[in-house]
Parts: C-alpha cells; structure tokens; sequence
C-alpha cells in the first residue's frame, strides 16, 4: 500500500494540488491521502489539532498542514497554526504556506499551465510567482489572454491539472515551496 500521508489543507483543490506534487515528489512511490478540508482558512486553526488525531487514528505517518498566506505574516501564521496542532499526535508533520496563495506556485511553470489547459499559446513567465498579490487573479488573467479569452480559469478545476504537469525545477522557484519538498523526500 505504502506511505500513508495525512493532509490538512483550506479546500479539496488544494489536497488534490498536494496529491500531485507527491507524486513527483515519491517518484511514483504507492501512497495514500487521507485529508480534512476547512473550506477556507477559518476552520484550519480551530480543527486541525482534532483532525490530526483522527488522522493519526486512521495510519498517517506524516502530516503535512497547508493554508495561504494571504495578507498575514509568515512567521506569525507558522506560529499560530504550530501552536494549533501542538501536541501533534503524528511526529513527523510539516506546516507549509504558500506565499499569498497555492496558485503562486502553479504560475512558475508557463508550460504547464499551457498543457494542463491546451492553451493556444505558451503564457508569458512569471519572474517571481510569490511577489504577485493575487495569484488567482494573475492566473486568471493569463489564460484568458494565452487562450484568446476562451477557456476561463477555475481554480477548483484546474489546480490539479496545473500541478499534474508541473515541473519540479520550476516550482523549486518559490522559497514556500521547497520546505515542502524536503519534507516529501524525507518521508520518501
């Protein structure tokens, strides 16, 4: 069966993103996801504490805790959401935020975006993903434009597919990325 990995994360788009950076990660390793969703960031503090018991009690041996960014400070949301789990009941967990948001991290990779949505053309690079204040917005607007406004982003659908087609040597562009892939090759 293999590793069995506990995720936490805002919404399922955002597991589903995770399940694929695994992937690669794993080098195509069997795991397993088992994960809680907060449907956004106001239930993750409050829950995950809980949730990673319930993880825990269901065979995880890692945990891995995603939320945004957004507007907060980095080390004080690290903080409060370490503080949160504490006492996590799995030893081996890693709390990851993306800088701003997850999409930050799908816009490094022009290709992919291109063929994750078959783009007409091959969007422009993003010199520093985690600079743009709104990612979401920032990817929209470049598949609009990369499809000659007919294909509309939705992150719900397509994350996965971006990060499906992700290259890691891209990724490794976004400081908030590579904690979690150190983490992976650990648990790996």
């Amino acid at each position: 069966m293999g590793k069995v990995i506990g995720v936490i994360a805002e919404d399922y788009s955002d597991v589903a993103v995770l399940k694929e950076l695994i992937k690669k990660i794993s080098l195509r390793r069997p795991f397993k996801v088992n994960r809680f969703a907060g449907n956004g960031c106001g239930k993750i503090k409050g829950k995950c504490h809980q949730w990673a018991h319930t993880l825990n009690r269901q065979g995880c041996e890692s945990l891995i805790l995603l939320q945004d960014l957004d507007t907060s400070i980095v080390g004080r949301l690290t903080q409060e959401l370490e503080d949160a789990l504490r006492p996590c009941p799995i030893s081996n967990y890693i709390v990851v935020i993306p800088v701003r948001e997850i999409e930050s991290w799908l816009l490094c990779d022009p290709y992919a975006i291109k063929q994750a949505l078959n783009l007409r053309f091959l969007p422009k690079e993003v010199s520093n993903p985690e600079a743009i204040l709104n990612p979401k917005t920032k990817m929209r607007d470049i598949v609009r434009v990369a499809s000659k406004k007919t294909i509309w982003y939705l992150n719900t659908a397509h994350n996965h597919r971006i990060a499906a087609e992700a290259r890691l040597e891209k990724l490794r562009k976004c400081q908030s990325f590579r904690p979690l892939e150190q983490f992976l090759i650990r648990v790996f």
